[in-house]
């Protein structure tokens, strides 16, 4: 179902995508966008912090900020 939904989307341009690699992606969005991570923890229904911080990454802009600083 989820690449029938991707391909309607219009979401095919990556190699493969899953269930596990949506959710990172969400969880990426989601702290950039500076959600808090007990409500990033509601939308993706992770049961504690450390979990959504295995599933985050830095992004190229961040880093390139930390890099400036």
């Amino acid at each position: 179902m989820l690449k029938a939904m991707a391909k309607d989307a219009g979401f095919l341009k990556h190699k493969r995508i899953t269930n596990h690699s949506v959710r990172k992606l969400l969880v990426q969005k989601l702290r950039t966008a500076n959600i808090p991570p007990t409500e990033t923890m509601a939308i993706t229904g992770h049961k504690n912090v450390q979990s959504i911080t295995n599933y985050s990454n830095i992004s190229v802009e961040q880093q390139q900020k930390c890099s400036v600083q």
